[in-house]
């Protein structure tokens, strides 16, 4: 790290998506119209590059790669607390929706007797002269 915060990497390079390329930074990405893929952890699309730093300078073996997988870790982590916390928010509790059957169950049995009461009443009518 270079001390003045978190180090930054951009992205990936190829030279066209008409085939199948290596990223030209060489970490071992690849990409093209019908695959992509590279080392463990890496998004070789839309993900940072770990040979490629903001500010020029490796750290050396893993290191790049190690803190750009990290780094994608913690974004995805912090992505799917988000997407859980919007997903609670729209799902309805187990225990109202078991009330709200049994209302509608008890309001339709209602609405069937007297359905029932009302035909009968309707056939007697028709059976008078």
């Amino acid at each position: 790290m270079n001390g003045d915060g978190p180090k930054e990497y951009g992205g990936h390079k190829y030279s066209d998506m008409d085939r199948t390329h290596n990223c030209e930074h060489g970490c071992g990405c690849y990409a093209g119209p019908s695959s992509s893929g590279g080392p463990i952890g890496l998004d070789p699309i839309h993900g940072a590059c770990p040979n490629n730093p903001a500010d020029g300078e490796r750290l050396g073996g893993n290191g790049d790669h190690a803190l750009v997988v990290k780094d994608r870790i913690q974004d995805l982590s912090s992505r799917a607390y988000k997407a859980e916390g919007l997903l609670k928010k729209v799902e309805p509790d187990k225990v109202q929706l078991a009330e709200e059957l049994a209302t509608v169950r008890v309001e339709l049995a209602e609405l069937k007797g007297f359905l029932t009461e009302l035909h009968s009443r309707i056939q007697e009518n028709l059976q008078k002269p």
